[in-house]
Parts: structure tokens; sequence; C-alpha cells
């Protein structure tokens, strides 16, 4: 099999991949979710039921406790969605659904979390699931392997060229012994190369990590 041959399989197999990622993203979401919303209605309705027949305290208790459980299922549920697929793409523009993610994770995990947001021109869906994929690892990379406390992300649209840069101040280029973090890097490469951008890593040890990502909007594939 040729370089170029091995290249089309490779840009396949993604395509085949996100396309099930986003299949199983809409089940989880569409029809676990629905069907966990209407279980925990009909629980509501059980509780207003038992008040008013006022059994044992202890059943109305253990009925609202399910309640509770239901609810962090439906968490669960949105959580895993969310990391199947970018839903935040489905109702805002790239700039808007890498702010909307970096405040999630700041809200996970504490961390300082600024993102400067330039996004003037359309960018079409192929390349904004590309960077925002390769911003969604970035942040993981500096949050579980660089020990990051600042992240700075800047996302601009010029000269109809997209331009993502990430730059935290942990301990730069992530562990190399850490192979989570390594195949991090490398979904990160083949996410750039088959939008046909380019992907930059440069750190030092102890100096901190810049990830950038630059795609002509007329490149993707």
């Amino acid at each position: 099999m040729s370089s170029e041959q091995l290249r089309a399989l490779t840009e396949r197999i993604e395509q085949m991949r996100e396309a099930e990622r986003t299949r199983i993203a809409r089940e989880l979401h569409d029809e676990l979710g629905q069907l966990l919303t209407g279980i925990k209605l009909d629980f509501a309705g059980a509780v207003r039921r038992l008040r008013e027949l006022k059994p044992a305290g202890d059943v109305v208790d253990r009925v609202q406790s399910a309640m509770m459980q239901i609810d962090i299922a439906i968490a669960m549920v949105q959580r895993i969605s969310g990391d199947l697929r970018p839903a935040a793409l489905d109702h805002r523009d790239l700039g808007g659904a890498i702010e909307y993610e970096a405040r999630l994770a700041a809200a996970r995990s504490g961390l300082e979390i600024q993102v400067v947001n330039r996004v003037t021109n359309s960018v079409p869906p192929d390349a904004a699931t590309a960077a925002f994929r390769i911003f969604q690892e970035a942040l993981i990379n500096a949050v579980r392997h660089a020990r990051a406390t600042r992240i700075t992300a800047r996302v601009v649209t010029r000269r109809a060229q997209l331009e993502l840069y990430v730059r935290d101040n942990g301990v730069g280029l992530w562990d190399r012994g850490d192979s989570s973090a390594s195949f991090g890097v490398l979904g990160m490469h083949e996410r750039a190369r088959h939008a046909g951008g380019r992907l930059v890593i440069r750190g030092r040890p102890g100096r901190g990590t810049l990830v950038a990502f630059c795609l002509p909007l007329g490149a993707e594939r």
C-alpha cells in the first residue's frame, strides 16, 4: 500500500469514527436522556401522590433519593454525549463554542482559563470540528498532564485563515512518559493533517507549552 493510499484510508477511518461518535452521542442524548427525564417525571408525580396518602416518611425519602440518582445519570449522559461530539457547535459558532468549553473546563478544574475570540468569518463545519477537538485536547493535556494553573487561548479568522493558539504555564510539553498524553498529541496532529492545516506544539520543561493550529479556510477536506 502506497503512502497516499494509507493516508486516504486513515482519513476515511477518521471520518467513519466521527460519524459513529455523532450517532452514538445523539442516541444517548435523544433516546436515553429523554427516557431518564420521563422516569424522573413519573417519580415526581409519585411523590406528590404519596404525600397525599401520607405513607411512612422513609417511602417519600427513598423516592426522592431515586430522583437525585436520576439527575446524576442525566448529567452523566450529557457529559458523555458532549465528549463524543462537540454539541456546543450545534448552537454556537466556533468562537462561542470555545468560550463555552473554556468556562466548563474552568468550573470543573478551578483553573484560570482566558479566551480571546476574534472569529469574524464563517468557519465550515469540518474545520470548526477539527479546531474545537484540538482545543479540547490541548485543555485536557494542560490540566491533566502539564499541571498548569493558567491557560490562555486565542481563536481568530483573518485573511481566509483560521488560527488557534492555546498556551499554558505548566511543566512544558507534558510528560513524554505518559501514554495518554502521547496519544492525545498524536490525535491532534492527525486532526490537523486531515483538515488540511498545520499543528505546531512548542514548549520547554517548566516553562509551559504552546499549541498552534493554522488552517486555510478553503483547505478542509
